[in-house]
């Protein structure tokens, strides 16, 4: 079985590094945004429960999409290094 270059269809390295922080971002602000909505709920008083839940989500929910946005571009960047020492993808 005669296997060829695989192409992936990812940007190449420079570019990567911020798309991979931008859809890290994202995840991690969106995977937050629910996890923050639920305990917002559960946290907050009987009387302003909604409200409680969207001001945690708007309070934590872009920290954890950060959060994310740097563990994915550093795992991007350390990615794209390997793959210039290497000279293959």
């Amino acid at each position: 079985m005669a296997s060829g270059p695989v192409d992936h269809g990812r940007e190449p390295c420079p570019h990567r590094i911020l798309d991979d922080c931008g859809s890290a971002f994202g995840m991690g602000a969106v995977g937050g945004g629910v996890w923050y909505l639920v305990k917002g709920l559960k946290n907050s008083p009987p009387g302003a429960r909604v409200k409680g839940a969207l001001e945690a989500v708007r309070r934590e929910s872009p920290r954890l999409g950060g959060s994310f946005a740097v563990w994915g571009g550093l795992f991007s960047t350390f990615d794209c290094i390997l793959v210039g020492i290497r000279k293959k993808e």
